[in-house]
């Protein structure tokens, strides 16, 4: 009688990391889940110190004598860390039985860093820090004006390839989406009914299409010997190249500029403008449509540049910015179409001090802790828990603070 088959040793060992790593998981939720929200907050505050420490820092020591003659010292103290944001991956308890948190952070490459023209050039150079939270992108379009109406079908089949390829992507690596602008309520009244259309997102990108001069214009020919049989009729010779008779397809050349902003951001978080040939396809009296040659031409390069687009979105961390701050309320720009849902907890941080002066006396206090009480489509309002109910400003920054997948 044979004994029980024994899987392969390979597979007995992944099954054994996998065992591993879920224990681990549900190790640091159980941790987290009997942690008071202070000690949550308190827990988060001693990581981003220990995190200052552990990276150089300049010290700037300034000295005066004030107008009673006293000597007066003050010291600032500025870290090199370059961080887009961090989020918090699990809490614990050390040794000694006080509150830790792991943090994990988005690290920017520093300027003229080779990482950073790497990054540049690469369609995927970052891997999203969570399959949870999605960048919530509005998707504007601008139209050239003064086409006639075969030049509009074309433009409009373009506008459609780019915007079908823009979604698959975002469907494809999940860390963003795309909501298309739609026109604003017309007068006081609808917009009181209707509310607003476009809810206010951190991410807008504009897609423009112009009308440019051809491409692939054919040079020049030398004015051709005189015609004997149109002298004698009186006709004007042709004096350049035409298009045959059997070939009046309409065809036009168009710059695509796609521009990706994020809201009060000085420069775009990508821009890329290519430029195309269009050749129509039309059977019969049907309408204009873009040729399949012409598809088969553009769709690499804007295959390539939805990539691109995804690549920037997913080297930056998901952290909404408050928008208001009221008491023991908050409200930052991400909701339900982002991955927010209530009972989300939040650490709220000011973004120009943490984590390049984290070591200035008094700015890790300044953290607050807050829960999700309610959400919208673009928007989330948060409850305080933990930390000073009076020091979140607007502009402030949200992190995660839970560990999620």
């Amino acid at each position: 009688m044979s004994g029980p088959v024994l899987p392969p040793i390979h597979s007995r060992r992944s099954l054994a990391r996998l065992l591993t790593c879920a224990a681990l998981a549900w190790q640091g939720l159980a941790v987290a889940q009997v942690l008071t929200p202070e000690e949550r907050l308190q827990a988060v505050r001693q990581s981003l110190l220990q995190a200052a420490l552990e990276t150089p820092t300049q010290v700037v020591a300034t000295s005066w004598i004030d107008g009673q003659g006293v000597l007066r010292e003050m010291n600032s103290f500025r870290n090199g860390m370059q961080v887009r944001g961090v989020r918090i991956v699990s809490y614990e308890r050390d040794a000694q039985g006080q509150p830790n948190a792991a943090l994990q952070w988005d690290k920017a490459p520093a300027p003229g860093d080779a990482s950073e023209k790497i990054a540049e050039k690469s369609a995927a150079s970052c891997a999203p820090a969570s399959e949870r939270f999605k960048h919530l992108v509005t998707l504007n379009w601008i139209a050239p004006a003064g086409l006639s109406v075969d030049e509009r079908a074309m433009v409009e089949g373009l506008r459609s390839m780019v915007v079908e390829r823009l979604r698959a992507n975002a469907a494809e690596t999940g860390h963003w989406k795309v909501r298309d602008k739609l026109p604003e309520p017309q007068g006081a009244y609808a917009r009181a009914l209707l509310g607003e259309a476009n809810p206010s997102t951190a991410w807008n990108a504009t897609l423009k299409i112009a009308a440019i001069p051809p491409q692939s214009a054919a040079a020049p020919k030398p004015a051709p010997a005189p015609d004997t049989v149109a002298s004698k009729l009186n006709v004007a010779p042709a004096t350049g190249p035409t298009q045959p008779f059997w070939d009046r397809a309409p065809r036009m050349s168009v710059r695509v500029e796609l521009v990706l902003q994020e809201r009060e951001a000085s420069r775009p978080g990508f821009q890329r403008a290519l430029q195309f040939d269009l050749v129509s396809d039309q059977s019969g009296f049907g309408p204009v449509q873009l040729s399949e040659a012409t598809r088969l031409a553009v769709a690499p390069q804007i295959a390539y540049m939805a990539e691109s687009l995804g690549s920037a979105l997913a080297c930056r961390a998901f952290n909404p910015r408050i928008t208001l701050a009221s008491g023991t309320e908050f409200q930052m720009d991400a909701g339900a179409a982002s991955g927010v849902q209530v009972g989300d907890e939040w650490i709220l941080v000011n973004s120009q001090q943490i984590p390049q002066r984290s070591l200035d006396a008094g700015v890790i206090a300044e953290t607050v802790l807050a829960r999700v009480s309610s959400v919208s489509e673009g928007s989330a309002q948060l409850q305080w828990l933990a930390g000073p109910q009076k020091s979140v400003q607007p502009q402030w920054r949200a992190w995660p603070a839970r560990s999620l997948p």
